[in-house]
């Protein structure tokens, strides 16, 4: 079922893009895909449009100084004639990268969509090094499983969701069908690398009421944690995500609904974190750590790893995005919570030294340090005149302290037909400087 048909794609290509707070837009031009090439550059995957449904999909490599090395347009991938536009890159390990995108053959009237969902390494040179693909099926969730491969959440019109494997090969470890663990990652944040060529899935899952799961798969696909998953909060919560606590486990952000006096519904929200060992043990009690509770009602957590064992807990209240540090025991290291962007239709990205990256869609990137402190000022950098069209922003730590960020230009349609959708990448140093030009870099010239 491709994006739970057409239509609820529509909205789910919107809906389900990861770390973005919170969702915007109802039209379905996707960020393009970038990851880093380990010196600086950018690796950028993009979509080059006849209409809203006809797209080619192309591949391109920045280099650190902002030069094209895969040619004018790049490398062409693959194209959809009738499909939900998307497409994924992570980073190979090896200056290269593993890319996803779907293609969609012409619907015949009562019939489902026939599509296909596509995954391809291409190395640093440009070469397609393997190729992957299956019919009926969707990536939901992609991660780079740290030996230059990738772990993908994947759901298939013939069996449960699973997790797939893909080593630096193209072979399947885990097999064709993968693992099921009867959790469900449908973004990227809900699935955290756990350090050795395994994965841990969170997921905020019905079971009595909503509340939080996880479990732990190891690089053999052999499934670690109580079945069913551990449940890292007792009771009602959801928008749960992860990130890897660098020793095997896992720290979780969740929002905690806090239900009504009258006991119908929920009139309230808090922010928890909550940390989960290699084996599968809570940590921090069974309700987790208040990283901002009271009458503000905070929610859309978002959560990046620190790099020492804890983690920057993300959320929005009415002062807009604002940032909290915890330590790997789950003290607070902040006296304050740090309001970071006014903005709440953000992007959120470590910046590889215990800090992170926000950037809005109004074109503004700031940095937060590790000690909560704004290095690039309060206004932030301004990288784009461009107005940004929402979801299509997406950004990475560029490896040397700085950020590379790619985009797609506000997009205004007519009767489903789209003339031209331009995407853009651009890169800031870790002090703050726009290095690629102060009218960015146009990936589709």
């Amino acid at each position: 079922m491709w994006r739970k048909t057409v239509i609820s794609a529509l909205i789910a290509a919107i809906l389900l893009t990861a770390s973005c707070i919170p969702w915007g837009a109802a039209v379905p031009i996707p960020p393009p895909g970038i990851t880093g090439d380990n010196s600086g550059g950018a690796i950028v995957t993009y979509a080059v449009y006849e209409t809203l449904t006809e797209q080619d999909y192309y591949v391109q490599r920045i280099s650190p100084e902002g030069d094209f090395l895969w040619g004018e347009r790049g490398v062409l991938i693959g194209s959809t004639g009738n499909g939900i536009p998307w497409s994924e890159a992570v980073g190979d390990s090896s200056g290269g990268a593993i890319v996803t995108w779907g293609e969609c053959l012409p619907e015949v009237p009562g019939e489902p969509p026939s599509c296909q969902s596509y995954v391809a390494r291409i190395d640093a040179e440009g070469d397609v090094q393997w190729q992957w693909g299956r019919e009926g099926v969707e990536i939901d969730s992609m991660i780079a499983d740290g030996a230059g491969g990738i772990i993908m959440g994947v759901w298939a019109a013939d069996t449960k969701p699973s997790l797939v494997k893909i080593d630096s090969e193209g072979n399947l470890p885990w097999g064709e069908d993968g693992v099921s663990v009867g959790l469900w990652p449908e973004r990227s944040d809900e699935m955290a690398s756990d350090g050795s060529g395994g994965v841990i899935v969170v997921e905020s899952t019905f079971q009595g009421s909503d509340t939080v799961y996880a479990q732990r798969v190891d690089s053999q696909g052999n499934i670690l944690w109580q079945p069913g998953g551990v449940q890292a909060y007792i009771g009602p919560a959801e928008e749960a995500q992860v990130v890897s606590d660098g020793a095997g486990g896992a720290i979780i952000a969740y929002t905690r609904d806090i239900p009504c006096e009258d006991g119908v519904g929920f009139c309230d929200s808090d922010i928890y974190a909550q940390r989960i060992d290699a084996g599968g043990d809570i940590l921090w009690g069974p309700d987790g750590i208040p990283i901002c509770a009271g009458p503000s009602g905070p929610y859309s957590p978002r959560i990046v790893a620190d790099g020492a064992g804890g983690a920057l807990v993300f959320f929005v209240d009415e002062r807009g995005v604002c940032a909290q540090r915890v330590d790997a025991d789950g003290h607070k290291l902040w006296n304050e919570d740090v309001p970071l962007c006014d903005s709440v239709y953000v992007r959120i990205t470590s910046d590889g030294s215990g800090g992170a990256f926000c950037v809005s869609y109004d074109g503004v990137a700031k940095r937060l340090d590790a000690t909560g402190t704004k290095l690039w000022g309060s206004d932030g950098i301004t990288f784009t005149p461009q107005a940004i069209h929402e979801p299509g922003l997406a950004l990475v730590p560029d490896g040397c302290g700085g950020l590379l960020i790619s985009w797609a230009e506000d997009v205004k349609w007519r009767h489903y037909e789209i003339s031209n959708v331009s995407y853009y990448v651009q890169r800031i140093d870790a002090e703050g400087n726009v290095v690629w030009g102060d009218e960015e870099i146009l990936l589709n010239p």
